[in-house]
């Protein structure tokens, strides 16, 4: 079932990955953030501990083509976030203030699409089939465990992590801690939505859970950053000089509203970390660590025909009754031509 979905999200990622590379969609930046998290957890699921080498390879290519479109993903949000505010402004000489800073967000964003294009342009990406490939070849069959074991111990392992950097968010509320546990809170949600697909029922409250304290953490996360871009747009000595009273209101108001943001994170945070044992999501690891899901019958001999003819095929993956050929080690044209012939 694990490599099945590999094969599966591989796919998702890469015609996302041609997608980013070709086309100015928000959307699709977004998207090949979420798949590329998606597919890092089961490479995870896959392997032992520690990561075998093509593991590692792919992890290390995943996480650095998604922290190559951070940037880029902060700057649509912020772009969106300055649109609103500037359409609900009367004031003229406020209003300005708004579309300098919105074009100093653009011209970010136009120097973050090229880095994050350079960055993505990398072989290693590339040839994530090719590797991905590899990395199932060389999996022992003697050790390969039941996914529900191995996920029961992913989540059981990624929740205890979630709890600490919690624990260390409240203590003091420092940022970079609230962000560290931002980022525990996705990597924990991606691992039981990894659960849910493998056929694990009554997850949606764990899930629901986690998506709103993920949303809560977002929204203090892109006022954070909109209050650093406000406070480098402001301090152009020559605005500052003709607009000094103009300045000095706006950034009152950032001010109130960023203790405004930091008044709710804390509250967030202390309910969440107040409702440690009793949460939905609490509930929902204590049983399924507890309970590991049971295999569907006959699910490990369709898995092994299935990969029997993934080899068979000389690296062709089957995805829904359809062969498609993987990713080999070449040039971009010869990826965006295989990938032109995926079916939609």
């Amino acid at each position: 079932m694990l490599e099945r979905l590999l094969r599966d999200r591989l796919r998702k990622f890469m015609s996302l990955l041609l997608k980013v590379l070709a086309e100015d969609a928000d959307d699709a930046v977004h998207d090949l953030r979420v798949w590329s998290r998606r597919l890092q957890q089961v490479v995870a699921a896959l392997s032992s501990k520690p990561l075998p080498p093509q593991a590692q390879t792919m992890v290390r290519a995943l996480r650095r083509a998604r922290q190559s479109l951070g940037e880029w993903r902060d700057c649509d949000v912020l772009l969106d976030m300055l649109e609103r505010r500037a359409r609900r402004v009367r004031n003229p000489e406020e209003k300005s203030a708004w579309m300098m800073i919105r074009r100093l967000a653009l011209n970010k964003r136009e120097r973050e699409i090229r880095h994050a294009r350079r960055k993505l342009a990398n072989r290693k990406l590339f040839t994530l089939a090719h590797r991905a490939q590899k990395f199932l070849d060389q999996l022992p069959e003697g050790e390969r465990q039941d996914a529900g074991e191995v996920l029961a111990s992913s989540v059981a392992d990624g929740h205890a992590q979630w709890r600490q950097a919690l624990s260390r968010a409240c203590n003091g509320w420092d940022p970079a801690n609230i962000h560290a546990f931002r980022i525990r809170t996705k990597q924990l949600r991606y691992r039981i939505e990894l659960a849910r697909d493998l056929g694990e029922s009554d997850v949606q409250a764990a899930l629901g859970y986690l998506k709103s304290l993920q949303d809560g953490l977002g929204c203090w996360h892109d006022h954070t950053e909109l209050f650093r871009l406000t406070t480098e747009g402001l301090a152009d000595p020559g605005f500052l000089l003709n607009h000094a009273r103009l300045v000095a209101a706006l950034l009152r108001k950032s001010d109130r509203e960023q203790a405004v943001q930091g008044e709710r994170i804390r509250r967030l945070l202390t309910s969440a970390n107040e409702s440690i044992g009793g949460s939905a999501l609490d509930e929902w690891v204590a049983r399924y660590c507890r309970e590991t899901p049971p295999k569907p019958p006959g699910e490990s001999e369709s898995c092994s025909n299935e990969l029997a003819a993934f080899k068979e095929a000389g690296c062709a993956t089957v995805l829904g009754g359809a062969q498609v050929q993987t990713l080999p080690a070449s040039p971009i044209e010869d990826f965006i031509k295989v990938m032109s012939e995926l079916p939609s």
